[in-house]
């Protein structure tokens, strides 16, 4: 970061200079103390709680269709990259898979996916949390869901790693697209399966269904889940788990009460969002903290930042656990909240469920300084190595 000002009189900012490996806490409070609107890099930074609660309810000023145009796509990304009206009908369509009725139902056999992997692991003195739990799992999930064959979950996940390194690069000279070619051509293949000989699940529902998708819209929504939903899912579930490694009488109170694991992944999901920042586009010039920003300004705003700023009791830098679930931002705001939020939710609940049940005390391996990697779109911990010390048997 420097103190140089741009045309606007704004302050600049470098997004990956903010002291984010280690403490995001830290890292969000340097932005915030820079100002109510930043610009850095091509993009203006919206730090202030009203401002960007106020551009996540007006997607006609703040688009997020012109926003996505750039992301590596053969086809529309349903629903992200639409508006009102389209988006609104997409959401609806949607909206009866995702919804806390329908995942009820669906919880016995994702909490059997979770057992499974957990057991596995549970008879070990060792484990690498990210290899071995958050990134198999939500892959598993999403198999599930959609009605495809399990035994794709290595080349899901190899396609989706290597699709999102090369997303952050800065040398598109050095770029292969073979993964991200792979991986279309593999959800347009199991879309066209599907269409013709439907299995249980999302998919074939949604082809097959009252308002059914097309091929490119139904491969378009495979493409959000893989890119979108598996590795912020994969980025929560680390980062809970650092959490339960770092504070035992936490996890100690956690088995003694269950019913606290839902506050306690409400405020993970709080504090450690894994889409701190979103991103829109202006479709006309608007004014924020006395600046009017230009139409077609490229917007970020940082729900990381008004998570943590302290503006009531229940948005600091630590866990409010109390019995209750306090309003927050982690999962965006406006109509294009979230569509994944109750299955990310049951999905982190069930791991730390079936985890404390199963693996009682634990720690981190020795020498080890967690760090996500920064910067980043999902604030991951590449790795987490820990060991594991007692059973719920030993």
């Amino acid at each position: 970061m420097t103190d140089a000002r741009d045309s606007l009189g704004l302050p600049q900012i470098l997004y990956g200079d903010l002291p984010m490996s280690r403490d995001r806490g830290a890292g969000w409070a340097t932005l915030r103390d820079l100002g109510p609107v930043l610009f850095g890099e091509g993009w203006f930074y919206l730090t202030r709680r009203e401002d960007v609660l106020a551009a996540l309810r007006d997607p006609a000023v703040f688009s997020s269709r012109i926003a996505y145009d750039d992301m590596i796509s053969p086809v529309p990304l349903v629903p992200l990259g639409f508006d009102p009206p389209e988006h609104t009908r997409y959401r609806r369509i949607l909206h009866q898979y995702f919804s806390p009725q329908t995942l009820g139902a669906l919880l016995p056999t994702l909490q059997a996916r979770a057992i499974d992997i957990i057991d596995r692991i549970a008879g070990r003195d060792e484990c690498e949390v990210m290899a071995d739990l958050a990134t198999p799992y939500p892959s598993q999930v999403f198999l599930t869901l959609f009605g495809l064959p399990l035994e794709d979950r290595e080349r899901l996940i190899g396609w989706k790693d290597a699709i999102i390194a090369f997303s952050l690069t800065t040398d598109p000279e050095s770029v292969d697209l073979t993964p991200a070619v792979e991986l279309f051509t593999y959800l347009t293949e199991a879309v066209r399966i599907q269409r013709e000989q439907p299995r249980d699940g999302i998919l074939a529902d949604l082809l097959h269904g009252d308002e059914p998708l097309t091929d490119t819209e139904a491969v378009g929504l495979s493409l959000v889940f893989v890119l979108a939903g598996l590795d912020t899912v994969t980025s929560a579930i680390g980062a809970t788990m650092l959490e339960l490694v770092r504070r035992p009488a936490l996890r100690r109170a956690l088995r003694e009460t269950p019913d606290g694991i839902a506050a306690f992944v409400e405020e993970m999901i709080r504090l450690e969002p894994s889409a701190p920042i979103v991103g829109r586009v202006t479709t006309q010039p608007v004014t924020i903290g006395g600046v009017t920003l230009p139409a077609g300004s490229e917007v970020r705003l940082c729900l990381g930042a008004i998570n943590r700023d302290g503006s009531d009791a229940q948005s600091g830098d630590d866990f409010v656990l109390d019995g209750k679930l306090h309003k927050h931002w982690g999962f965006g705001g406006g109509p294009h909240r979230c569509l994944g939020a109750h299955l990310a939710r049951m999905e982190i609940r069930l791991v730390v469920s079936e985890w404390l049940s199963r693996i009682t005390e634990f720690e981190l391996a020795p020498g080890v300084t967690p760090e996500i990697t920064w910067p980043s779109a999902t604030c991951t911990l590449p790795e987490l190595p820990i060991r594991i010390l007692a059973g719920a048997t030993t």
